[in-house]
């Protein structure tokens, strides 16, 4: 019982302590007093009552900015594999009609040509027409031997476009041109050690009266000798033209 009581007194002593200079301080004005010993924590409280929904935050998508500046643009890539072949495509539409044709022209059955040889003893003047004599195929009728030659020259009677050739016997050089009226075409020039043979060919568009010729220039060593001779002038209608 005695330390129980002891116990109360002690507590009624130092609240005593604690009050007495607060009253005097209040009264007299005197110096504070010592701060008290801090009590211990009480219990949680209990949750209070649940507030009122808040308002509505911002948006949250961003905003959009202006477009920027076009890129420099990247090296091409690497080809992809080849696809499948797709299917058929709708059949199209008709075409016009073409144009009507020319009507029928007989002198589109026409013919123009000659190819001769020329046998003789005596080489040919260097710079004009080379003559050729003989047709090639004697034993024919002469419509199928086609045609002569005037002044050793082929003159033109069907306008149109020609395919001329020939083949000269030579021995060590020749120089040859095909002449159409005053210009020269195709001039061609062999040399060897010995015989030669030496053939040209060309087209020409020829008007009516166009003359055509072979010439041999100078210091060409043409063959005469029968026996080996193969000079050869040949020349036809490739087509007519208006």
């Amino acid at each position: 019982m005695a330390p129980q009581w002891l116990s109360c007194s002690t507590a009624v002593l130092l609240l005593l302590v604690h009050v007495a200079p607060v009253v005097t301080q209040s009264c007299a004005g005197g110096p504070p007093g010592i701060p008290g010993i801090p009590g211990t924590h009480g219990d949680n409280g209990i949750d209070g009552v649940k507030g009122d929904k808040g308002e509505p935050g911002e948006t949250s998508h961003p905003v959009k900015g202006n477009k920027g500046v076009l890129g420099i643009r990247g090296p091409p890539g690497r080809p992809g594999m080849k696809g499948d072949t797709g299917l058929p495509g709708a059949p199209g539409q008709v075409g016009r009609p073409g144009l009507k044709g020319r009507s029928f022209n007989p002198t589109y059955q026409q013919s123009s040509f000659f190819s001769l040889k020329r046998i003789l003893p005596s080489a040919p003047n260097p710079d004009t027409p080379i003559d050729f004599n003989s047709p090639i195929l004697p034993d024919l009728d002469k419509q199928f031997q086609g045609e002569s030659l005037t002044n050793q020259t082929f003159r033109c009677t069907i306008k149109g476009v020609y395919f001329f050739s020939y083949h000269i016997s030579a021995k060590s050089k020749v120089c040859m041109k095909l002449v159409k009226g005053s210009e020269t075409h195709m001039p061609q020039c062999d040399t060897f050690d010995g015989f030669l043979v030496t053939s040209g060919s060309a087209v020409l568009e020829l008007n009516v009266g166009d003359e055509v010729s072979l010439h041999a220039a100078r210091l060409s060593n043409i063959v005469t000798s029968q026996s080996s001779t193969s000079h050869i002038f040949s020349g036809f209608l490739i087509f007519p033209t208006d």
